[in-house]
């Protein structure tokens, strides 16, 4: 749940401009499949950083399945590399993805989405005077 969370919020709080080009195709194509963690970082007042995603050393690799109405998030950790599986309920509008986690609503954007790369950020707020968003980029598997 820890790393939804983190990947909707990163993914939501990444301010990119499309044209409405963009838009059609990241609505046009298939969010369902398996995404392996890549990137993560953040935009501040417009500047964007992206940084490789750690994996745990020696352990697979992190990835989503998401279905049509579910996220299922694994990762694994430790050593002994255990798979933490946690499943949360979404619901897409467009562009807009929106996850209730009890009385907190998160809600993203899907900034890029084809059949190879996803990318979703999502406003963080305003941190030191500055616009803040997370941002998340995976790749399909």
């Amino acid at each position: 749940m820890r790393k939804l969370v983190l990947l909707f919020v990163a993914v939501i709080s990444v301010g990119l401009n499309s044209c409405s080009n963009d838009d059609d195709a990241v609505t046009a194509a298939q969010l369902t499949g398996k995404w392996e963690y890549v990137k993560e970082g953040s935009i501040i007042d417009g500047q964007e950083t992206l940084t490789d995603y750690e994996h745990q050393p020696g352990c697979p690799k992190d990835f989503v399945i998401i279905n049509p109405n579910t996220f299922v998030d694994h990762s694994f950790e430790g050593e002994e590399c255990l798979e933490v599986t946690e499943s949360t309920a979404y619901t897409r509008d467009g562009n807009i993805i929106t996850v209730a986690e009890g009385a907190t609503t998160v809600t993203a954007e899907i900034v890029q989405l084809d059949n190879t790369t996803l990318k979703i950020k999502r406003e963080f707020g305003i941190i030191q005077g500055q616009n803040l968003s997370l941002v998340s980029t995976f790749v399909r598997r």
